[in-house]
């Protein structure tokens, strides 16, 4: 029998803080919740802050995980960036990653793969 939703997503979060952290990079919140969105991950590389969004799947579908972060989650990630921002004192330089993280139908990892800069530098 396969995991509830919820309890694949929270496996693959932290899959993918415990990947994060295995490069050097601080975890600053998890699963933030904002009047405008969820922030899956905010995180700390070198000099930036990152957003996170962490896609997981039941099998080896990349493709179709980056297809969900379109446009409409474009703008709400970006308004919770700008929300999570503001609470914690300003400016800062944002950039949005994906980690997609494929579990085997017993919850064990089996891919993660991580994509930097998904949106570009567009504002």
């Amino acid at each position: 029998m396969g995991m509830v939703s919820t309890q694949r997503g929270r496996m693959a979060e932290d899959a993918a803080a415990w990947y994060l952290r295995g490069r050097g990079w601080h975890i600053l919140d998890r699963n933030r919740r904002t009047p405008v969105g969820e922030l899956d991950l905010v995180c700390r590389e070198g000099e930036a802050v990152v957003m996170v969004e962490v896609k997981a799947r039941s099998g080896n579908l990349y493709g179709e995980a980056l297809e969900s972060v379109g446009p409409r989650k474009e703008r709400r990630l970006r308004a919770a960036a700008g929300w999570w921002a503001a609470e914690h004192g300003g400016e800062f330089r944002l950039r949005f990653d994906v980690v997609v993280v494929a579990l085997l139908p017993d919850g064990s990892l089996h891919s993660l793969a991580h994509i930097r800069d998904v949106f570009g530098n567009r504002g």
